[in-house]
């Protein structure tokens, strides 16, 4: 069984290897195109084709909340729909009021009980702590 593994590591080096490699490759390959004046002038082109998107859909949306408001008759191609908005301003307050009055509104920080486990400030019947086995394998092989 150690030869096994032993075998196994040797090819695993190889390939992790071979993947570096080709992974090298492919960045310099990208960064080769990149910098052609080509992709460069598309990069350009794009980014400012994305920003004038922005821009008027950012238009559109302010004009047709504009017409919506004053009950005029909104142009084929948008909508208005009405959302729901729940504003919270104190979300302390709001915390103390569900652990009094609502609990399902509370969520169980799952890193943090864990770590109170760990730290044994938790009782046993809720959370158990014990070693577990995992077999690592080395960076650098």
């Amino acid at each position: 069984m150690q030869t096994q593994i032993t075998a196994l590591l040797s090819e695993l080096a190889e390939v992790r290897t071979f993947a570096a490699g080709v992974r090298d490759e492919r960045r310099k390959m990208i960064e080769e195109v990149q910098a052609t004046p080509a992709y460069l002038a598309l990069d350009e082109a794009t980014n400012e084709a994305d920003q004038t998107i922005t821009e008027l859909e950012k238009q559109i949306r302010d004009m047709t909340l504009e017409v919506y408001y004053a009950d005029a008759q909104l142009p084929k191609g948008v909508d208005v729909k009405l959302f729901t908005v729940v504003n919270i301003p104190d979300e302390g307050k709001a915390k103390e009021w569900a652990l009094r009055n609502f609990t399902p509104a509370l969520k169980l920080d799952l890193k943090a009980f864990e770590k109170a486990a760990k730290d044994g400030g938790i009782p046993s019947e809720l959370a158990t702590v014990s070693k577990e086995a995992r077999a690592q394998i080395a960076t650098k092989l």
